[in-house]
């Protein structure tokens, strides 16, 4: 938090910059963690809870940092929730737009134990999940809004639509040094059984359309991706053999931005979700499924 406030001075004082917005967030992030053997499916998610956010942005950049909001978390559960961490910054220059992302979950539940009166009862405490990614988004349309589509509609917004060319770079790394699986499951997932981390990095291109449309005082941005490209996986296993496996991908994202525009103070709702599919075996498969929800408000000054 000190680097950031840091930031925002250094930044305020520079003349280049002649508009900014300071964006508070609150929002519920969820990072489900899935493991597919054959035709079986284990998912690790953590316990659903509310995180806050604080935004700075100009013309030309935006960083944001979030947090988890204390006792926010369902079921009394303090897995899942004692520890997460989300950094994002973003570039959004007229019709290019680079993200670059970090986030660490620790603590999640899983349906790995067979019990009919209880689907997520096995809590995996010591189990964790990170990510980061640098994401490079082109719109064909040269007056297509950036800034709108990702922050807000603080310098006011024009009906426009484009198609959009990506590149990417993806990192997701999961880890538990007692093993990925535990209990009842480990006979239906012994390809997994013995390794305690699974570390995959991606790069690809792809393929997307946005638009953008006012309406009175509001208005609505939506965009959608698709990637295909190129992955290496490696396997660690708890006797300390490594192995490192290469494959196609896939990357598919979602995003939305619904709020009000104009000068002054805004608020909106903003939705993401996107998901990356590796595969490191024969018949194996892991993917994280990310979703986010926002409630915002941004005042430009």
């Amino acid at each position: 938090m000190k680097i950031f406030l840091l930031l925002i001075i250094f930044l305020n004082s520079s003349s280049v910059l002649a508009l900014s917005t300071v964006t508070l967030q609150i929002k519920k992030p969820n990072h489900s963690i899935l493991l597919r053997s054959n035709k079986n499916v284990l998912e690790f998610r953590p316990n659903a809870s509310l995180h806050w956010g604080v935004k700075y942005s100009t013309d030309y950049f935006y960083f944001e940092y979030g947090g988890k909001i204390k006792d926010t978390n369902y079921g009394n559960s303090d897995v899942g929730n004692n520890s997460y961490k989300s950094f994002r910054i973003g570039l959004p220059i007229k019709n290019f737009f680079i993200r670059l992302y970090y986030q660490e979950w620790i603590g999640f539940s899983s349906d790995e134990r067979d019990e009919s009166s209880c689907e997520y009862c096995l809590e995996r405490e010591r189990l964790t999940s990170r990510e980061s990614s640098i994401n490079l988004t082109y719109a064909l349309n040269s007056d297509f809004d950036m800034r709108a589509l990702n922050s807000d509609g603080s310098r006011g917004v024009k009906p426009s639509s484009s198609w959009l060319f990506l590149g990417f770079y993806d990192r997701f790394r999961v880890h538990d040094s007692g093993g990925l699986i535990q209990e009842d499951s480990q006979n239906k997932f012994t390809f997994f059984s013995t390794l305690q981390t699974i570390e995959a990095q991606q790069f690809g291109v792809g393929l997307g359309y946005a638009f953008l449309y006012p309406f009175s005082t509001f208005y609505l941005g939506l965009s959608g991706n698709l990637g295909v490209g190129y992955q290496e996986n490696r396997l660690d296993e708890m006797i300390n053999n490594r192995e490192v496996k290469k494959a196609a991908l896939s990357h598919w994202s979602l995003k939305v931005n619904l709020g009000t525009q104009g000068d002054g103070l805004n608020v909106g709702l903003k939705g993401y979700l996107f998901s990356n599919v590796y595969k490191v075996g024969d018949s194996q498969n892991v993917a994280n499924l990310n979703y986010s929800i926002y409630s915002y408000m941004s005042y430009s000054y």
